[in-house]
C-alpha cells in the first residue's frame, strides 16, 4: 500500500485519513499549520456595516473562514438573514456547502476555485460595488488587486491567521520522511509546504529533505503552492484542475 504524507491542519486529518483509505492508500498525517481567529475588531466593524446596509457583496474564501465568522457573529441567525439579502460568493464547493448548512441560499461560485477564478468571472459584475473579502492573512493578493482594477470598492477583513507548527510531532515526521518510507507528499496550501521546509531547515536537514521529496511524487492544491515549491527546488507532479482535496487524490493516483 502506497504511503501518502498529508500536511493539512489537524481538524481535517481524520477525514483525510478516511478518504485515502477508501482509495487504497495509507495516510501519513502531520499538521504543519494551525488557524487562529484574529480579534482586532475588523470583523465586528464588518458586522456593523452589514447591518447598516453598507455592503453589496461578500466574498468568503474558505470553509474555515465561515466557521470563524459565525463564531464571532453577535447573532448567527441575523447574520444569515443579512447575507441572504446580498450577494455572497464562496470559493469552492466545500466553502459553499458550509454556507448552505448555515442557511445561506443565494450563493455564487467561480468555475475555477481560486482568487484568479473570482477575478476572471466576477470582476466586471462587481464594478462599482462595495465588496468585502473575508479570508486568512495568507490570501492571494491577486483577488484584491484584480477586483480593484475592475472598479470594485474592496475592503479586506483578515478573519484568521495561519501559523506554522514546529514541534516534536513535526520533527518526527521529517525524520520519517528521511527514511524513504513515504511514497508521495501532498500540500493543500503554500503554508503547509513552507512550514515543512522551515522544519527541515531548523533541523539542519533541508537539502536531504528536499532530495527525498523530489524522489517521490508531489501533489498540491493551487498554483501559488506549486509555484512556491518549484521556486524552493521541489518538483511538482500534480495540480488538479479543481482545487479540492478529493480531486488532488484522484489526480495523484494516476501518477503513483
Amino acid at each position: 500500500m502506497k504511503r501518502v504524507a498529508v500536511t493539512r491542519p489537524r481538524k481535517f486529518l481524520p477525514d483525510t485519513v478516511r478518504v485515502l483509505k477508501e482509495k487504497g492508500l495509507e495516510a501519513v498525517p502531520v499538521p504543519m499549520m494551525e488557524m487562529i481567529p484574529r480579534n482586532d475588531g475588523a470583523l465586528e466593524a464588518f458586522f456593523k456595516r452589514l447591518e447598516a446596509g453598507e455592503v453589496d457583496t461578500v466574498i468568503i474564501t474558505s470553509q474555515n473562514g465561515v466557521q470563524f465568522i459565525y463564531d464571532q457573529a453577535p447573532d448567527p441567525a441575523t447574520l444569515t438573514k443579512q447575507l441572504n439579502a446580498i450577494e455572497v460568493i464562496g470559493i469552492g464547493p466545500k466553502t459553499n456547502s458550509v454556507l448552505n448548512q448555515r442557511g445561506i441560499t443565494h450563493l455564487q461560485m467561480p468555475g475555477t476555485f481560486s482568487s484568479e477564478g473570482i477575478v476572471e468571472e466576477f470582476c466586471a459584475k462587481l464594478k462599482g460595488k462595495r465588496v468585502e473579502v473575508l479570508r486568512s492573512d495568507h490570501g492571494n493578493p491577486v483577488l484584491i488587486s484584480g477586483l480593484e482594477a475592475g472598479g470594485a470598492k474592496v475592503r479586506e477583513i483578515i478573519v484568521y491567521d495561519i501559523v506554522p507548527l514546529s514541534g516534536e510531532e513535526q520533527a518526527a515526521f521529517v525524520r520519517e520522511a528521511l527514511t524513504g518510507n513515504i511514497d508521495a507528499y501532498t500540500f493543500t496550501s503554500t503554508m503547509t509546504a513552507r512550514s515543512l521546509l522551515m522544519m527541515g531547515e531548523s533541523m539542519g536537514v533541508l537539502d536531504r529533505l528536499k532530495s527525498e521529496i523530489n524522489s517521490r511524487k508531489v501533489a498540491v492544491i493551487g498554483h501559488p503552492t506549486a509555484d512556491f515549491l518549484k521556486k524552493s527546488g521541489i518538483r511538482v507532479d500534480v495540480v488538479p484542475e479543481r482545487f479540492t482535496f478529493e480531486d488532488m487524490v484522484e489526480a495523484l493516483l494516476k501518477v503513483l
